[in-house]
């Protein structure tokens, strides 16, 4: 599958990660709810939408967060789609803020 921009993963706050995968942004929480990994580190399978982790290799949908593969375990908070233009800043503080 052809992008625009590339696949890429990065930090926003604390407890939020920015998923940038075929023209979608997707905020999750920054680790695995298996075994806390840091999903920084994940490998993003941008045709099928999905996170692994990259310790024990479990495996999230990006729009539901529910778990499709690895060990048992809770699913993937998926917070929000962030909008076209956005870097996901503010929709994470907005968020963080918003939970305290």
């Amino acid at each position: 599958m052809s992008t625009d921009t590339p696949t890429r993963i990065r930090q926003v706050t604390e407890e939020l990660v920015l998923v940038e995968l075929s023209g979608r942004r997707v905020l999750v929480q920054a680790s695995c709810p298996h075994r806390k990994g840091r999903l920084l580190f994940g490998y993003v399978d941008e045709r099928n939408l999905r996170i692994r982790c990259p310790l024990h290799s479990s495996t999230f949908d990006l729009d539901s967060g529910r778990r499709t593969a690895g060990p048992a375990c809770d699913p993937l908070r998926v917070v929000a789609v962030v909008a076209d233009g956005s870097d996901g800043t503010d929709e994470a503080a907005a968020l963080a803020g918003g939970a305290r």
